[in-house]
């Protein structure tokens, strides 16, 4: 940055620092954010303005990051810009902590071991996020030995007073079996390696599992909500083609061992919805698009937004506080798992 960049660079800060409104803010950070030089970013974190200090952090994370599949030149070393984010986590301004964990986050595995410092060693201020971070860019597997198990016993500690909530995500794909036998229903599936988890719990790693590409390899099984016991993600969607065969054969065998069990799909972005019902080991109605059956009675194709009789299920979109509840959700791994890469984990509320 040469000396006209320089001041103009310095004008922009004091113009963002002063602006009188939001409009002006608006402008100037996104003028200030785009400036090439991260030096300049780098020494404005520290800047007296709120507003100075986000758009610092947001100009070093066009400069450098590596989400997205972004790449970054290979020029430049973020170890000065990692070192001065991290502290940032926290800053009094919500804005700024908040966007100093995101850009870290975008940064690439450059963040992992001085995040791993700041679990050990702390300031006990950053450690939270530290954690937090660590799981966003490196999953479980960038946790240590420690982490991981102070995750397992805070989700322990928090499953007896666990209480229902709506599990509704973008794009909602579940089993319904009915009763509570949740280990039997997770051997008759195929299901392995579950791990106790929390309504939120499992409503986040179903909502990561349901955006842009639907991963196969994992599941939420909730304790019994008002008589049934739920699987939810995109393995169970009996409206994909890549699983809708299989999907009819597990509903089938569940009803079969269980006496009656559904599938269900349902877009949250307008697509197609649709759901099948099976008692004693067979489909006996369903609503899929995909299906075209001429032998189906016309009654049996509903607008898939209306649910089923009442004897038959529960959506996961209508539990609530009051829902009854009988033990304990867990989150595990499908049989497609077994054959292909392992889920992508993640920092997932608990």
């Amino acid at each position: 940055m040469d000396v006209t960049e320089e001041a103009t660079y310095d004008e922009v800060v004091e113009a963002l620092a002063t602006a009188p409104d939001e409009e002006q803010r608006r402008r100037m950070s996104a003028t200030l954010s785009r400036f090439r030089s991260l030096d300049r970013h780098i020494a404005s974190l520290t800047h007296p303005s709120a507003h100075v200090r986000e758009s610092a952090a947001i100009g070093i994370q066009y400069l450098c990051s590596v989400a997205y599949g972004r790449e970054r030149d290979p020029a430049i070393d973020i170890t000065p810009a990692i070192d001065a984010l991290i502290p940032l986590m926290a800053d009094p301004d919500g804005e700024v902590s908040w966007r100093a964990a995101v850009v870290l986050s975008m940064l690439g595995p450059e963040v992992l071991e001085p995040l791993r410092r700041v679990r050990l060693y702390g300031p006990g201020e950053l450690r939270a996020d530290a954690l937090s971070v660590l799981a966003t860019v490196g999953g479980e597997e960038a946790l240590s030995e420690q982490d991981r198990a102070a995750v397992e016993r805070l989700v322990r500690v928090k499953l007896p007073d666990d209480r229902p909530i709506p599990l509704d995500v973008c794009f909602n794909a579940w089993l319904a079996v009915p009763g509570g036998d949740r280990d039997g229903i997770a051997e008759a599936l195929g299901l392995w390696n579950g791990r106790p988890a929390t309504f939120e719990l499992g409503h986040h790693v179903v909502s990561h599992d349901s955006h842009d590409v639907p991963e196969y390899g994992r599941v939420y099984v909730t304790p019994e909500v008002a008589g049934w016991t739920l699987v939810l993600g995109p393995w169970g969607n009996p409206g994909d083609p890549e699983r809708a065969d299989e999907v009819r054969r597990l509903v089938e065998e569940l009803s079969a061992r269980y006496g009656r069990a559904e599938a269900h799909y349902e877009s949250d972005e307008g697509g197609p919805s649709g759901w099948l019902a099976a008692a004693g080991g067979k489909v006996v109605r369903h609503c899929l698009p995909s299906w075209e059956d001429d032998d189906d009675d016309p009654d049996d194709w509903r607008d898939p937004s209306v649910t089923l009789d009442p004897e038959w299920g529960v959506s996961p979109l209508d539990l609530h506080a009051d829902t009854p509840v009988r033990g304990e959700g867990m989150v595990a791994l499908t049989p497609h798992a077994r054959h292909n890469d392992p889920p992508r984990t993640g920092a997932y509320g608990i």
